[in-house]
């Protein structure tokens, strides 16, 4: 499967904002396009994003004028003149949709190229899906219905370094078909989760289908990686039950199990050199399919570790 980026040239609006929130917006669209490259992901954009005025009629370039209301700074313009240089154009190729008017979750349509081809693009998403870069001040953001023609996909609108993860997150939910494609999304959408090696594979033993599974792993990962740093760093005896409010079961092994040498076994993983047990596990469905994590880095500011997917183990 492959992911790419396109950017959404009607979402920026710096109308009625003070300077300084108007370079705040242009920095956080640019923080996307540099996250995207950092994910070796592709971004395009069309031949009008520079021709679509975002301050009165003025267009993003024109911002580098001294007499404009809002000035790009020079590191700024810097910045963006090298993030543009590496994107490509999708309109200098030969896939067109047929209408560029989108209707977003019922409402009025709307001319909106890049939405148009994100959304012509996301026919098949087992092979490849688009997402959009966009801004709140004029355009959607997070996952919506997009109507074109007489055909509704659900597309990705990114503003956020959150939008991200939890578009990440449906990517590996929705459409992937094997441990191997759901761990090749995992730094970017569990990011504060650290994976041991090739853990992954033991989703292989779990009882059930990968396509039953996969939500409920990614629903399990997802509350470890938002809330897991903040519950393990209070009081430990406290841990199920703040998981349970979020819908996740989870537990220490009893003492017996810590005891015995074959659990003690089965649970240890030495990670960077230090000897992790992975007491702790989420379950999946009360009598079968684990997940093992060792919380022993919170405390001092590390991340949760991610050990162990599994049937259930011996003991």
């Amino acid at each position: 499967m492959t992911i790419r980026f396109v950017l959404d040239e009607r979402s920026l609006s710096l109308d009625g904002l003070a300077p300084s929130d108007g370079i705040e917006v242009l920095e956080q669209f640019l923080d996307r396009i540099d996250d995207a490259a950092l994910d070796r992901r592709e971004v395009l954009y069309s031949s009008e994003f520079f021709e679509t005025p975002i301050l009165g009629e003025l267009t993003f370039w024109d911002l580098c004028d001294a007499t404009s209301p809002i000035v790009l700074p020079k590191e700024m313009q810097e910045r963006a003149a090298a993030a543009f240089g590496t994107l490509a154009r999708w309109d200098e190729g030969e896939d067109w949709p047929a209408d560029f008017n989108v209707s977003v979750n019922g409402q009025a349509f709307q001319s909106r190229p890049s939405v148009a081809w994100a959304h012509f693009r996301n026919s098949n998403p087992q092979t490849e899906i688009i997402a959009c870069i966009s801004s709140s001040t004029r355009g959607p953001t997070g996952l919506h219905e997009v109507l074109n023609s007489t055909v509704t996909r659900p597309v990705w609108f990114v503003e956020t370094d959150r939008h991200s993860e939890l578009f990440y997150r449906w990517v590996g939910s929705e459409h992937t078909g094997s441990p191997a494609a759901l761990a090749e999304l995992a730094s970017a959408s569990f990011k504060n989760l650290k994976f041991v090696g090739d853990c992954w594979t033991g989703i292989r033993t779990m009882t059930g289908q990968y396509r039953d599974l996969v939500r409920v792993i990614v629903q399990h990962l997802g509350g470890l990686s938002d809330e897991g740093r903040r519950i393990f760093s209070g009081s430990w005896q406290h841990v199920p039950a703040e998981f349970g409010s979020l819908g996740i079961e989870i537990s220490d092994e009893n003492g017996g199990t810590k005891q015995n040498a074959q659990a003690r076994r089965e649970r240890r993983i030495v990670v960077d050199g230090n000897e992790r047990y992975f007491w702790w596990h989420t379950k999946l469905e009360p009598h079968q399919n684990r997940i093992h994590i060792s919380p022993d880095d919170v405390p001092t500011g590390g991340k949760i570790v991610v050990g162990i997917f599994c049937h259930h183990l011996t003991i």
